[in-house]
């Protein structure tokens, strides 16, 4: 197919006289849904933005026609996951002790603490407690496996923050000569990619002593080894509790952070809602965050993969991570 052809031009020329374009046909889409109120109003506001899968029916042409909306779309979203793909994958593979070294982070589902023979009132009472992943390549056969457990529930830059000086703290303790981070994540704009992570990174090195960049996965592809962690944990918690007596329930965040560190495979943190507070008060993040921001750069963020601080407050941006074309930005005004 060529370049800019529609691929509604190819299967007209594939389908050629077995079917009519007028004929009547059905076909499965995910769209955003529209509530009640939105379509009685007029306005957004309201709007149930749920992602749903619907049911379409038209003619043949209507579905061609759907096909050409979403093309461009799909397209752009296939080339920033292939390239981000295979940027991530070497630079996991060149990782370097004394160089740089990946740090892949996410957040597992809150995890439900379960009581065995527990009442069905339980059910709505039950305790939750965070799982932050952490997955650390320091060479093409050497890593390490980090998990922090939370009582805080929030995922939000201020958890972020946290974690990042407990893994800078841990990388540097094991290797002191490293030069460099770089951090990859998924999208997700409520805790990673958003104005005050970015302007945090820009940070990274005055706020723990060592510089640091960011990688991005393409939207709704950033599985990984840190996947496998929470899962992991989950599973033997759950495992523990269901397979014993009540004496082996495990109540709050705190008592599964115990029974994790038994898994000697995992570097077991707990970072409770204290630790958090004192560390955003100690780093003033607030005040940093509350000053003016460039007027749509946080529209902006979202359309790039790769962050690369130069200086305080300026970030060299790339729509992929192997991109010629960079801008540099000034995350404050």
């Amino acid at each position: 197919m060529g370049r800019d052809n529609q691929p509604s031009e190819y299967l007209k020329h594939f389908l050629n006289s077995q079917i009519s374009l007028f004929d009547d046909c059905s076909w499965m889409i995910w769209r955003k849904s529209v509530s009640s109120t939105e379509k009685s109003n007029g306005e957004n506001s309201n709007a149930d933005k749920k992602i749903l899968l619907q049911k379409n029916i038209g003619s043949v042409e209507d579905l061609l026609e759907e096909f050409d909306c979403q093309w461009k779309t799909y397209v752009k979203h296939s080339y920033i996951t292939s390239q981000q793909s295979s940027y991530i994958k070497m630079i996991k593979d060149q990782a370097d002790e004394h160089e740089t070294i990946v740090v892949h982070m996410d957040f597992a589902e809150n995890h439900t603490l379960l009581a065995q023979n527990e009442i069905m009132q339980a059910h709505w009472t039950n305790q939750q407690a965070t799982l932050f992943t952490v997955h650390i390549k320091t060479a093409k056969e050497k890593h390490h496996s980090l998990i922090i457990i939370s009582d805080y529930l929030a995922h939000d830059v201020e958890f972020v923050h946290t974690a990042q000086s407990i893994i800078s703290d841990y990388v540097q303790s094991i290797y002191p000569t490293v030069k460099r981070l770089n951090y990859v994540s998924d999208g997700a704009p409520q805790h990673f990619k958003n104005n005050k992570s970015i302007l945090n990174l820009t940070y990274h090195q005055v706020d723990f002593g060592i510089p640091a960049s960011w990688s991005f996965s393409a939207t709704a592809h950033g599985k990984g080894a840190v996947d496998g962690i929470g899962a992991a944990v989950k599973y033997r918690a759950t495992r523990r509790v269901l397979s014993g007596t009540t004496s082996d329930a495990i109540l709050t965040p705190e008592d599964l952070y115990k029974f994790t560190q038994s898994d000697s495979s995992m570097n077991v943190f707990y970072m409770d809602q204290k630790r958090i507070k004192n560390h955003c008060e100690k780093y003033q993040l607030l005040n940093r965050w509350n000053r003016d921001k460039p007027e749509g750069w946080n529209n902006q963020i979202r359309r790039q993969h790769q962050f690369d601080p130069v200086g305080i407050e300026n970030v060299r941006c790339r729509r992929t991570s192997t991109s010629l074309i960079t801008q540099i930005d000034s995350l404050i005004d």
